[in-house]
């Protein structure tokens, strides 16, 4: 007769043995809740227990998967501002020409004509024009300000999103009813947008008109007006 067979199921049994007995004993279990409860609900208790541990593991603070979403979160917010990006361009506004244009002096005494980005007011000879520069200047004009540069623009002034002790001064244009959200240069600011909404809804500064008429369609009648 062949030992080695033999030696091979008895492998195996010790092997599904320990399986045996968790098996026994499950079943024990269940019986002696059955008879105590006439019913068996001990695998509902633990799977929940199970799942509330690994959610918790899966909600730490340190979990991979949080902190992808928290990253994904940061991007977004330095889109919008928030954090402020760093600066191109700090300095004292020493002039400013209209609702959205100013110039900024730096330490250098370079001065730098700044145009701000994704807004755009009335201009100084249209209606509501001068109120647009008298709100630009009562917030900016003689304080030190940072610039997010974004370029230059067509006519070669600086591009860009200015900002005073942390509120961003484009928004706040809008947000007052001062300036149009500049769709056309800032396709995809919602903030902007957001603001410019608020204030149509609250009637504020230009919005005060059912239909003010935009710059830009302003600028287009006084081009074709010239003789």
């Amino acid at each position: 007769m062949s030992t080695s067979g033999s030696g091979a199921r008895k492998h195996k049994t010790n092997r599904l043995r320990p399986w045996r007995n968790v098996l026994y004993a499950l079943v024990a279990i269940s019986l002696f809740q059955y008879l105590s409860d006439g019913s068996v609900t001990w695998p509902a208790t633990v799977i929940d227990k199970v799942g509330g541990t690994l959610g918790q593991y899966a909600n730490r603070p340190g979990a991979s998967w949080r902190e992808a979403a928290d990253k994904i979160e940061e991007m977004g917010a330095a889109r919008e501002g928030r954090p402020i990006p760093e600066f191109g361009l700090t300095g004292r506004v020493v002039r400013v020409a209209d609702g959205d244009t100013l110039s900024v002096l730096d330490k250098h005494n370079t001065q730098y004509k700044v145009r701000l980005h994704g807004i755009d007011t009335p201009e100084r000879n249209q209606r509501y024009g001068k109120s647009a520069w008298n709100a630009l200047s009562a917030m900016v004009s003689g304080k030190t300000v940072g610039v997010v540069v974004l370029g230059k623009d067509s006519y070669g002034r600086t591009d860009g999103t200015v900002y005073l002790d942390g509120t961003n001064i484009n928004l706040a244009m809008v947000a007052a009813g001062h300036a149009w959200w500049y769709r056309y240069y800032a396709p995809d600011d919602r903030p902007l947008q957001a603001a410019e909404n608020a204030a149509r809804a609250k009637k504020l500064g230009l919005w005060a008109e059912p239909d003010p008429l935009p710059p830009w369609d302003w600028r287009r009648q006084q081009k074709y007006a010239k003789p």
